[in-house]
């Protein structure tokens, strides 16, 4: 038992946390809340938050209001939507370390960007998912919109299953008990099949998204090992699906592995964010 400001902190390691006398479930719906503002959704309005979330409207506009008073979000009655609100702006600060991992580490994703002429990108993981901390675009002339600092939610996508992949047995199935969304006729979302999916990544260290997040896209990660043995980040080269076929991804395959190595032994002679 661990013990936090001299209190012991007892563990749900193997168990679900709603069912732990400790959870707070009216704190659990307000982060919630608060982890679907992101860059790609920095606003929201009342009845889209209740519909992505399962609170009911009359709930989470409570919620919203206390969110409010703290200083969490901001309300702008011009549109009559939400943003994030200064309190957070302490938190953001802190936050800022993994631009210095970031920093460090982008000669890395440089270098793997000009070997396979592709996309490449660094995630680290968060609280609501797979948060990207870098990415240097591909050399083509045609370049997808994946901005920095957009979060990864769902395990269509290959950074998210190598996360989910060397997760604990307890935080999988905390995943697998969320909907399983079908972004594509090539999503996988029977249970059974994504754990298939995740052995088989943490056996050949390599993850593969085959269109499964969108059409006509396509990934290949690795993960990148703390001085812990933890999975600490995770970098992807991401191509479209034509520049996919068998020999392209065994060559982008090998080079994203030899590019999470140097970054793993990166993390062993640095400071970890």
């Amino acid at each position: 038992m661990a013990r936090i400001g001299g209190r012991p902190r007892s563990s749900i390691e193997g168990g679900s946390e709603e069912s732990s006398d400790l959870f707070v479930q009216a704190l659990a719906r307000g982060l919630t809340i608060l982890t679907l503002f992101d860059v790609e959704h920095p606003e929201w309005g009342l009845d889209e938050i209740s519909r992505k979330t399962g609170i009911s409207k009359t709930t989470a506009y409570r919620m919203l209001r206390t969110l409010e008073w703290k200083g969490f979000l901001a309300f702008d009655p011009e549109t009559e939507r939400y943003h994030i609100g200064p309190a957070t702006v302490p938190g953001a600060y802190l936050t800022l370390s993994y631009v210095g991992f970031a920093r460090s580490t982008h000669p890395i994703v440089e270098r793997l960007a000009a070997a396979t002429g592709e996309t490449v990108e660094l995630a680290v993981e968060g609280s609501g998912g797979a948060v990207v901390v870098d990415q240097v675009a591909t050399s083509h002339p045609f370049k997808p919109n994946l901005p920095i600092g957009r979060v990864l939610r769902n395990l269509a996508n290959s950074t998210m299953k190598t996360f989910a992949a060397y997760h604990t047995q307890a935080e999988r199935e905390r995943l697998l008990r969320g909907p399983q969304l079908k972004l594509t006729p090539n999503t996988i979302t029977d249970p059974a099949r994504i754990v298939v999916e995740l052995d088989r990544v943490v056996r050949e260290g390599l993850a593969y998204d085959f269109e499964e997040q969108d059409v006509g896209v396509s990934a290949v990660s690795a993960p990148v090992f703390g001085p812990d043995g933890g999975v600490r980040a995770v970098i992807s080269v991401v191509a479209p699906a034509e520049r996919f076929g068998a020999r392209e991804r065994k060559r982008k395959a090998e080079a994203v592995k030899k590019a999470a190595a140097e970054l793993s032994r990166h993390l062993s002679q640095t400071t970890a964010p």
